[in-house]
């Protein structure tokens, strides 16, 4: 497990969770998300006081300030699960001691100046602490983007046309995260965490199209905006209960309720006739969930600790999507497919694991243990109703050998099984018209409409991994790691021309289905420590500079699909990170830098279909003065040495079908002034 806590969170003066992520070894960003060794869409669990975040949540929601620790955890554990692992966002708790606490910054990106402003108060009054925290923040950002497409159908002409876009967003929001621990006695405290968040955000779009080849474009230009908003209440409460043995028992137990709704208009102009075509789209979002937890921990003599737990969930989800248009014929509601009926999930998951804990000698340590998890839910909408229920045994092993009585040399190896349970929402039929594309005209495999697939199955992973660790004798790390997994019942989307009621014309649909394995393998190198015990001869102050540097190798294959770039969706072959931090002898500066590099890469998602991304880079960098023991003061950059997002997909006679497309998107620099004043 690698914990990062308070000290680090606050060394490099971050707004955004996600920044913190980037710098840790083994993490990649799909936007915003992130994906433990390469493998997003699920395989990565996202906790949030360890329980999983709900639907709409995004990490960029949360101020380090808001924050105790962070924990990732890479593979599956018996009480959590994840293919790839886990990432826990433990919320603050009570201090020891007394602690008032303001943290504010302000930032440019583009558009406006972004402010990100917590007040911290935590104290104790006898067997009672609490840990108050209010964040208020706002955001901007702004992108130019360029597609570039070309399709020539069966027995048509080849046509090409360029779309260039300006898209501006603006947001911002309020967090506060109180909580409440009492000490009842030395073997007993209660906890209650509340978790009160809402943001809003406003986007404007402006997109042209320019055709270079072919027939004319139904629009020359297009313009939409859009008003978000996003609400979750979320009431955690907890029970320790420790005896004199070691034994413990912790009883848990939450609340959570959420709300999204979007507001939306998109006006076009024709490029042929005269009028404006406009819509309007409203859409909503409610879930609630519950939870109930236990976790039971008992030695057994001197070389057993029996861990045993369970865990039930329920969850209600209801959404609605409503499309109103006019094209100079009056306003219409359209319902059909996933438009103007409610959508209504509900889900029930049921967990129950037990595992033992066995010192058989000084070096040696075996985990050997079993998770049992169910699933069952129902998708209703339209008059279909789909039930589905997935469960599974899943066994695990860890085993770690020590070389030395104070564990400073390390190997470590497991073996386990993980369940991937698909999104209910995969499972109804109901019909996605993608918008690129007027209902009315034939649209491209690369911008197909979507569907469900009701016979969709779990993907179940088998894991091996394989680990060294030493610690160098200044206090440093050196790491290296290998891991294979192989996943069965692969979920990938398919792309086929179908005849659906929505449209008039035959239309290109993508539905998701288990096409049988993928393996992925890797090796994982981590070393970090101060530049004199890493580097001899290095002239500085023995505890200056510290440096840090990891590699991360990925290969994956899919077997149905015979192409040596059939990896899984989104890996790449690699993933590097280098950095520094050096604080100035008797001055209160600090100062450092990280870099982060993931090369381009081709994904074969299908045997006629391809996926290109180019090559991603990353530079932050802080300088930070310590005034006192009550104030701090910290620049930060981040994204120092931009480069345009930029991919690439293709089809190759697919059904007689040829397209392909390119984009390219813009991104700017951050740069921040951040202050921390304790009093």
């Amino acid at each position: 497990m690698l914990v990062v806590g308070r000290e680090e969170l606050d060394q490099h003066g971050d707004t955004s969770v996600l920044d913190v992520l980037q710098r840790l070894p083994g993490i990649t960003l799909d936007g915003d998300t992130p994906r433990l060794r390469g493998l997003g869409g699920g395989y990565t669990l996202i906790l949030l006081n360890g329980e999983p975040a709900p639907p709409g949540f995004s990490l960029d929601q949360l101020a380090p300030g808001d924050i105790e620790r962070i924990e990732v955890i890479k593979g599956p554990t018996a009480e959590n699960g994840g293919v790839a692992g886990s990432i826990n966002v433990i919320l603050r708790s009570a201090p020891k001691l007394r602690t008032r606490e303001l943290r504010s910054a302000l930032g440019y990106r583009a558009l406006a100046p972004q402010t990100n402003h917590t007040l911290s108060w935590g104290d104790r009054i006898g067997a009672l602490g609490f840990q108050l925290p209010l964040t208020a923040y706002t955001s901007a950002n702004a992108g130019e983007g360029v597609v570039q497409r070309v399709s020539r159908p069966t027995g048509s002409s080849r046509r090409e046309d360029r779309v260039s876009s300006q898209d501006e967003w603006r947001g911002g929001g309020v967090n506060f995260t109180p909580r409440l621990d009492w000490k009842l006695s030395e073997a007993d405290a209660l906890s209650a965490q509340l978790f009160l968040q809402r943001n809003e955000s406003r986007n404007l779009t402006r997109r042209s199209t320019e055709v270079l080849e072919g027939t004319p474009a139904t629009y020359a230009s297009e313009r939409s905006a859009t008003r978000g908003t996003w609400e979750m209440q979320r009431l955690q409460g907890q029970w320790v209960h420790k005896q004199a043995d070691g034994s413990r028992l912790e009883i848990k137990g939450s609340a959570q309720g959420s709300l999204s709704r979007s507001w939306g208009a998109w006006e076009g102009r024709p490029t042929q006739g005269a009028g404006i075509a406009l819509r309007d789209n409203l859409n909503s979002q409610r879930e609630r969930r519950y939870s109930q937890s236990g976790r039971w921990r008992q030695p057994i003599g001197d070389t057993h600790t029996l861990l045993a737990g369970w865990e039930v969930e329920h969850r209600h989800r209801r959404e609605l999507r409503r499309l109103f248009e006019d094209f100079g014929s009056g306003a219409q509601e359209r319902i059909r497919g996933s438009l103007g009926s409610p959508f209504v999930v509900e889900v029930e998951r049921q967990v129950l694991y037990a595992q033992d804990e066995w010192q058989p000698g000084v070096h040696w340590s075996v985990v050997a243990g079993v998770r049992g998890e169910r699933n069952r839910s129902t998708v209703q909408g339209l008059g279909e109703e789909v039930q589905a229920s997935h469960g599974a045994l899943l066994p695990l092993v860890h085993v770690r050998r020590a070389f030395d009585t104070q564990g400073r040399r390390v190997l470590r190896a497991s073996a386990s099984q993980s369940l991937r349970v698909p999104e209910a929402a995969l499972l109804l039929t109901r019909y996605s018209l993608n918008g690129n594309y007027e209902r009315d005209l034939p649209n491209t495999p690369l911008a197909a409409d979507s569907a469900g697939n009701p016979a969709l199955q779990p993907e179940k992973a088998t894991a091996f991994e394989l680990a060294f660790e030493t610690q160098l004798p200044a206090g440093g790390v050196f790491s290296v790691g290998v891991f294979h997994r192989q996943i069965d019942g692969l979920i990938r989307r398919r792309i086929a021309l179908e005849t659906v009621p929505e449209a008039p014309v035959p239309r290109w649909v993508s539905r998701p289905s288990n096409i049988g394995q993928a393996r992925s393998t890797g090796l994982e190198v981590e070393l970090k420590g101060r530049a004199r015990e890493l580097l001899s001869g290095w002239p500085g102050p023995a505890s200056a500079l510290q440096l840090r540097a990891s590699v991360s190798l990925y290969r994956s294959a899919v077997e149905q699909i015979d192409d040596p770039n059939a990896r899984l969706e989104g890996q790449p072959p690699w993933q590097a990170t280098l950095g520094f931090d050096n604080r100035v002898a008797r001055s209160g500066f600090s100062y450092g830098a990280n870099f982060t590099m993931t090369p381009s890469f081709s994904t074969a998602q299908t045997d006629r279909q391809r996926i290109w991304r180019g090559a991603d880079r990353r530079l932050d960098a802080f300088i930070a003065w310590r005034v006192d023991a009550q104030l701090q003061l910290r620049l930060a950059g981040n994204n120092l040495l931009p480069i345009d997002a930029v991919s690439r997909s293709s089809v190759a006679d697919l059904d007689g079908f040829t397209a392909g497309s390119s984009s390219r998107r813009s991104t700017v620099t951050q740069l921040t002034a951040h202050a921390v004043l304790r009093f």
